[in-house]
Formats: C-alpha cells, sequence, structure tokens
C-alpha cells in the first residue's frame, strides 16, 4: 500500500489533512511533517526525513506552499534508504484526497502519480 507524507507549515494544516482522508481512506498510513518541533510555523528537513524513515515501503510526499515544498525536495534528495518515496507538486488536500483514495483502492505509487498528473 502506497503510504502519504504530508508537509505542512501548519501542524494543524496536516492534522487536518490527515483527520479528511481517514475519512475516506482509513487504512492508509499518513505520516506528518507539520510545524515545526516547538509547534510554530515552518518546515524542518529533519522532521521530513523522519517522516520518510517511518515509511514501510513507498510513500507519496505531498507539501503545501514555498519552502515546504523545498524542503521536501530536499529531503528525498538527501535521503539514502532503499525506501520509493516520490514527491507531487500539486493542490495538497485535493491531491492527498485522491492519492489516499487511490492507495486505498490497491493502486500502485506510479498509477497514483499518473492519475495525479492526468488530474492536474
Amino acid at each position: 500500500m502506497v503510504e502519504l507524507i504530508i508537509v505542512s507549515h501548519s501542524k494543524k494544516i496536516a492534522e487536518g489533512i490527515q483527520d479528511l482522508l481517514k475519512e475516506m481512506a482509513p487504512t492508509v498510513p499518513i505520516h506528518l511533517a507539520g510545524g515545526l518541533e516547538d509547534g510554530s510555523i515552518g518546515t524542518d528537513v529533519t522532521r521530513i526525513l523522519e517522516a520518510i524513515e517511518a515509511v514501510d515501503k513507498e510513500a507519496l510526499l505531498l507539501s503545501d506552499i514555498g519552502s515546504a515544498t523545498m524542503n521536501a525536495e530536499l529531503a528525498i534528495d538527501m535521503y539514502e534508504g532503499d525506501k520509493a518515496v516520490q514527491f507531487y507538486d500539486g493542490p495538497i488536500v485535493e491531491s492527498a484526497f485522491v492519492a489516499a483514495v487511490s492507495s486505498g483502492n490497491g493502486m500502485e505509487l506510479e498509477q497514483i502519480m499518473d492519475q495525479l498528473k492526468q488530474e492536474a
């Protein structure tokens, strides 16, 4: 199953997206890297790498805006493990929704990426 990693400047936004997705795709694992460790607004490459490490096999990483996208891409570049993690740059809520439902229905990572690109 494709897992999701949600990167947002806001812990509350990341948690809200997770709440929404759990309603539609309750079995899909969702890892969060929202806000900074102290709860303030921002993104942190270390937190994103920790989310990647928490993935079992493969994941789709989605981010909100600006430096979240930059840090998400940087974290993927820095990651040295064997998990398949791909980044999709699209509207975070809509993309996460499509990805979670698709993963819950058994789609593979490449299929989900193709589906997201078609809907863009």
